[in-house]
């Protein structure tokens, strides 16, 4: 009989001492809570299509084939147009192609006053170029360089002046173009950017018809140009 009330109490006493350690043990308990979701940075990768528009201006240097004297009728003005382009994305890492057409409001001319007196004049009809690019994103932020094949057609004037009559040609220039810029993405489909670019677009040639047919004038052609822009991103 002593034997089962002395089992029965220490069962008991067991009883209540693991009952009184389950408070501390669970005080003393780490509870593990997941993690919270970590925000994924910008995807750049995809095709894009937008709209941009700016300044441009240049230098376009007049020679005369019969030693009139030269002069350069800086063309400038606002220009527009549609780019299109598809970038892939490795890390932080982003590089892709792009293609755009503007047209707009750009002229210059010059009237030289020393020895036979002369005038040039340029206007841009319209121009394009499809380039390379490379940049560095940091989440939505993205600058980069860009570079490539640069197309303009332009109009180029001259003679004589006062004289009424003068000769003028038209020509499409192939040259290069280089540049950088930054992008910022508002959201899943629509960035805005920011870019400058320098294209030299070579040597025009033609002559002075039908005022002067027998006089060439050569023009070298180079700008500048800063732009804006909106693109929406598939």
């Amino acid at each position: 009989m002593k034997k089962i009330v002395f089992a029965t109490t220490f069962l008991v006493s067991g009883a209540a001492l693991a009952l009184l350690a389950i408070p501390a043990f669970a005080a003393d308990a780490v509870v593990y809570e997941p993690a919270p979701a970590t925000a994924v940075a910008y995807d750049w990768s995809g095709f894009y299509i937008g709209v941009q528009g700016g300044y441009l201006w240049g230098q376009a240097d007049h020679s005369y084939s019969n030693g009139a004297p030269s002069d350069d009728s800086d063309p400038d003005g606002f220009i527009g147009g549609v780019h299109v382009g598809y970038n892939w994305q490795s890390g932080s890492f982003v590089y892709g192609v792009e293609g755009d057409f503007e047209g707009g409001s750009v002229d210059g001319s010059f009237e030289n006053p020393t020895g036979a007196t002369s005038v040039g004049t340029s206007e841009l009809n319209w121009q394009g170029s499809i380039r390379a690019r490379l940049g560095y994103a940091y989440d939505k932020a993205l600058l980069y360089v860009t570079g490539g094949w640069a197309i303009g057609d332009f109009d180029f004037g001259g003679g004589p002046f006062p004289l009424p009559v003068s000769g003028d040609y038209s020509d499409t220039l192939n040259g290069w173009t280089i540049g950088a810029g930054g992008e910022w993405a508002f959201n899943e489909h629509w960035t805005a950017r920011l870019a400058y670019r320098y294209t030299d677009f070579g040597e025009a040639s033609g002559n002075l018809a039908p005022g002067f047919p027998d006089v060439d004038m050569p023009v070298d052609l180079t700008t500048h140009a800063v732009r804006v822009g909106v693109s929406y991103k598939f």
